[in-house]
């Protein structure tokens, strides 16, 4: 009986043997990691929902989407705003047959204040921007001689308006529309006080030679202008002290620049606005 009964012993742990080895290959089978090997990197969709979960209690709690880079009060920006000057022109008298000439290119740099007087949304905003402006008009070739010569070409008057701008202006943020990115409109007035007239190309300028045509230099611009200024861009917020903006403004001239009355012209801008707050 003993003798039976080894074998048969023997042959159970083959079998049990045989029947366990599947399983641990199973359990071992190439590219299947162990649960402690498992990713913890968590989908995006669920990294969605919490932003999702953020900003909805921020909203329910009445607290904002977007800060100021640097929570401050009062923040500093340095403006630089390449534009496109035009100008209108409508004359009577000697000065009727004016036309205007086309857009030139020009620039207006400056720092920049923004006080911010509700929350973070609402900022008085001001400056003061050195702006040249270009007043251009097409001439008749008979304009400013005594004798009335027909057939003669007409000239150009290109000016260069150098200007000290202060800006009295409302800037408005909105919710941010994109990760540290917030839009902003901008409007109110701006008041200009002129610093020079530069007349170019003064050999063949037929204003600027009736402006000397008495022996000495006549001015042909008023010493200051008014207009109003509307603007939009986007805010984009670096760190908790920087930020970028980009946008476009209008600026409108109201007042008539030109000195004699009977030439009425207005200054328009059309500028790309670049600034960097700090």
């Amino acid at each position: 009986m003993e003798k039976v009964a080894a074998p048969g012993l023997l042959l159970g742990a083959f079998v049990a043997l045989l029947i366990a080895t599947p399983v641990q290959a199973q359990l071992r089978r190439p590219g299947t990691a162990p649960a402690d090997r498992l990713s913890t990197k968590r989908p995006a969709v669920a990294i969605s929902r919490d932003y999702e979960e953020e900003r909805n209690e921020r909203r329910t709690n009445q607290t904002f989407d977007f800060t100021r880079p640097n929570g401050r009060l009062i923040e500093m920006s340095f403006r630089f705003a390449p534009s496109f000057s035009y100008n209108t022109a409508e004359g009577t008298g000697s000065y009727s047959q004016f036309q205007t000439n086309g857009v030139g290119v020009r620039m207006s740099v400056g720092p920049s204040l923004d006080y911010f007087f509700f929350r973070d949304r609402y900022a008085f905003s001001s400056g003061l921007w050195y702006t040249i402006k270009r007043s251009s008009f097409v001439i008749p070739g008979s304009f400013g001689q005594d004798v009335f010569r027909p057939g003669q070409s007409p000239g150009e008057s290109v000016y260069n308006l150098q200007y000290l701008q202060i800006p009295l202006t409302v800037k408005m943020y909105a919710n941010e529309i994109g990760p540290s990115l917030r839009g902003y409109v901008q409007c109110g007035g701006l008041i200009d006080i002129k610093l020079a007239e530069k007349p170019l190309d003064q050999t063949t300028n037929p204003l600027y030679k009736y402006a000397t045509s008495g022996g000495s230099y006549q001015r042909q611009y008023g010493f200051a202008d008014v207009g109003v200024l509307l603007g939009a861009g986007v805010q984009y917020k670096i760190n908790a002290v920087n930020a970028v903006n980009l946008g476009l403004s209008y600026q409108r001239g109201l007042v008539n620049v030109f000195r004699n009355n009977s030439l009425e012209s207005r200054n328009n801008t059309v500028a790309i606005e670049m600034g960097f707050k700090f």
